[in-house]
């Protein structure tokens, strides 16, 4: 279970920036010029290995430039030829396609995307303009976090509170960092009556069929040491606000990340916890989950 690394970034509540401030840290990052200069066809699911070994080439107006370092959620683009070195390989999630694993014995060139062509490509340069500079920033390789360490949520933001979930009946995902497995996560209402409860050898702690009535919740997590440690949240009847920026993206679980990191970059308090359970709640297809969740927690860490 990854790290928390999301503590140390610094004042930064990414949802506030400007255009003019976004487009200025794109360019420091190296980013810039990338986000526009294509017609994405699909994303970067999955990277086993060093992302240092898989290589876009892209071919634009008859200039090749190179895409290095790619990250989970990274959009190609028709054309653009995929190659990756040693051991490491990459899945993608291509429109029309379906999944494509990329290895070291041949490179994959992107086709053209389906779909109406304006729709789908705003949906991409949406992902491009809104995600991505974000994700360009975290740290690639984070070290795990395993027996010793603080234990601790992986999102900041339940210690401090302020954190609220839409009301209904849903599973719930508590991410939790350090400590010794096996895990246990409990939820109690404004009476002390337990309504949920679950123990889980790893840090991704999911409570099935939780019926959440509008009001006040604790969430007590607790190792096997035993450390516990509470957290509380507002179960509101409030609809979070949701981008359409990604509606027309073919891959419900690449939408859904989309939209959820979006959510805890413009709302970070009281919405992050809400961005992970949406994300959670997709369909599974391939995607590295971890990578995004750690997004979402890096936000409000101010």
């Amino acid at each position: 279970m990854v790290r928390h690394w999301a503590r140390k970034l610094g004042a930064r509540k990414l949802g506030a920036r400007t255009p003019a401030i976004a487009a200025l840290a794109m360019a420091a990052t190296g980013w810039a010029g990338l986000a526009h200069a294509c017609a994405g066809a699909g994303v970067i699911t999955r990277i086993e290995g060093r992302a240092q070994d898989v290589v876009i080439t892209r071919t634009d107006g008859g200039a090749t430039t190179t895409v290095t370092r790619p990250r989970v959620l990274e959009v190609v683009c028709h054309s653009d030829k995929v190659t990756t070195v040693g051991a490491t390989y990459v899945m993608l999630s291509i429109d029309g396609a379906g999944t494509v694993k990329v290895d070291q014995h041949a490179a994959y060139v992107v086709p053209a995307h389906s779909g109406t062509p304006s729709v789908i490509s705003n949906a991409y340069s949406a992902l491009n303009d809104q995600v991505m500079p974000d994700m360009k920033r975290l740290p690639w390789n984070v070290r795990l976090k395993g027996a010793g360490d603080d234990f601790g949520f992986a999102l900041p933001s339940l210690t401090t509170g302020g954190q609220e979930l839409q009301a209904g009946d849903r599973s719930l995902l508590v991410r939790l960092v350090g400590g010794a497995a096996p895990y246990t996560v409990q939820i109690r209402d404004a009476s002390n009556a337990v309504v949920a409860h679950q123990t889980s050898p790893d840090h991704d702690v999911v409570l099935p069929h939780v019926t959440l009535a509008p009001g006040a919740y604790k969430i007590t997590a607790s190792d096997s040491t035993p450390r516990a440690m509470d957290a509380t949240i507002a179960v509101v009847t409030t609809t979070p606000p949701a981008d359409s920026s990604f509606a027309s993206l073919g891959d419900p679980e690449i939408r859904s990340a989309a939209a959820a990191a979006t959510l805890a970059r413009e709302a970070p308090t009281p919405w992050s916890f809400e961005a992970e359970q949406q994300l959670e709640a997709a369909p599974a297809n391939g995607l590295d989950r971890d990578k995004v969740y750690e997004l979402i927690e890096s936000y409000g860490t101010d």
